[in-house]
């Protein structure tokens, strides 16, 4: 037997015995087609909407005709969901598609301010939407600009899904799950004002689809609730649920440059599908208060006025938040306080020379950060 025959009765050999050890694929389920699984365990979230294809709810809310689908004071949304198993899960959201918010000038650049209002959500499992089944979703001023004609406009991006967070024994398993979607701000009352909602058309024929015009900065309630069938068409509303996962976020990067007139602030948020980020602000490191709108696409970038929050000593981090709600946060950068404006006979002021200087680190010695000792900056060692 030559040495080549060898060494291919060997090869085979070799591959007969792993081909052994592989445990056969699972069965597909008689009539079901082919089956496929990513693994025993999956930490992704699971999404309940009336048009399951979630990536076809690109109309009206990123451009073009809006056919009047707004979110409104007067325009209340209701869709219904079938019954929502929720074994396994360990938090519940209701959400939205929602973009193209209104500037206090549209369609003109002049005051670039965001129409104010809140939107709210309710679920229940009848049409009949109580306080105590309503939920603050999102505020106009978070929602992607409506882009302006003839001029530039900053916020202006495409339409995202917002989320509110409810008790996971909100949603039934039993029974129908209904939605609802409006606004308290009186501003909103057409479509030129107010933001759009995203929808997706459907050849469902299923009546899962309502609107109430007959609102006035509430959820309707009782046997009137489901005023306007709507077919054909879907907005972009839905339930998320979300499994106990290991994952996590992390700010890494984050630095503060300060100068005279600025705060210019870099982080990057690393994590499992990254969804948002923004920054948050502080006097006692206790209670923390956001204070820009969301960032949803890196790098991530902000640029404040040196007394824009706060002329007095505060603290600053930064946050992101991935798809399975899981948030992480920086370490505080201490931003002191602005200096007073006097300044000394023959020199530069003390307070203008502290300005020009960095944002110290908190807690800069235990966690590693080092002071850049050109005056460009301070970062958190992160």
């Amino acid at each position: 037997m030559t040495r080549k025959k060898i060494e291919r009765n060997l090869l085979a050999a070799a591959v007969s015995v792993f081909l052994a050890a592989v445990p056969p694929a699972p069965a597909a389920p008689a009539g079901n087609g082919p089956a496929f699984s990513a693994g025993a365990t999956s930490f992704v979230p699971a999404y309940f909407a009336p048009e399951m294809n979630l990536g076809r709810y690109y109309m009206y809310a990123d451009g073009g005709f809006n056919a009047d689908w707004y979110v409104g004071y007067n325009n209340c949304w209701i869709v219904k969901l079938p019954p929502i198993p929720t074994g396994g899960y360990a938090r519940a959201f209701i959400g939205a598609k929602l973009g193209r918010a209104k500037i206090m000038s549209w369609p003109s650049p002049w005051d670039t301010d965001p129409i104010p209002g809140k939107i709210y959500m309710a679920v229940n499992q009848t049409p009949d939407f109580s306080s105590d089944h309503t939920y603050f979703l999102v505020d106009a001023a978070d929602l992607p600009r409506e882009p302006l004609p003839n001029d530039s406009l900053d916020g202006v991006n495409s339409s995202r899904w917002f989320w509110a967070e409810v008790p996971l024994s909100r949603v039934s398993a039993d029974k129908d799950n209904y939605l609802a979607l409006w606004s308290s701000s009186q501003y909103f009352t057409s479509s030129s004002s107010s933001p759009i909602i995203a929808a997706a058309i459907s050849s469902d024929k299923d009546q899962d689809v309502w609107l109430n015009r007959s609102v006035m900065g509430n959820a309707p309630s009782g046997g009137d609730a489901l005023e306007t069938p709507i077919k054909g068409i879907k907005p972009a509303m839905a339930v998320k649920l979300v499994p106990s996962n290991p994952y996590k976020v992390f700010i890494k990067g984050f630095s503060a440059e300060l100068t005279p007139d600025e705060i210019n602030v870099f982080f990057t948020a690393i994590g499992e599908d990254i969804h948002a980020a923004w920054l948050e602000v502080s006097y006692d490191k206790f209670d923390w208060q956001r204070v820009t709108r969301y960032f949803f696409r890196s790098p991530y970038f902000w640029t404040f006025k040196r007394d824009a929050i706060s002329k007095d000593m505060f603290y600053l981090r930064a946050a992101a938040v991935d798809s399975l709600e899981n948030v992480g946060y920086s370490s505080p950068i201490t931003i002191p306080a602005v200096p007073a404006a006097a300044a000394q006979p023959g020199g530069q002021d003390q307070g203008q020379a502290q300005s020009q200087g960095q944002a110290q680190s908190q807690g800069q010695a235990q966690e590693g950060g080092q002071r850049d000792n050109s005056g460009a900056g301070y970062d958190n060692g992160d």
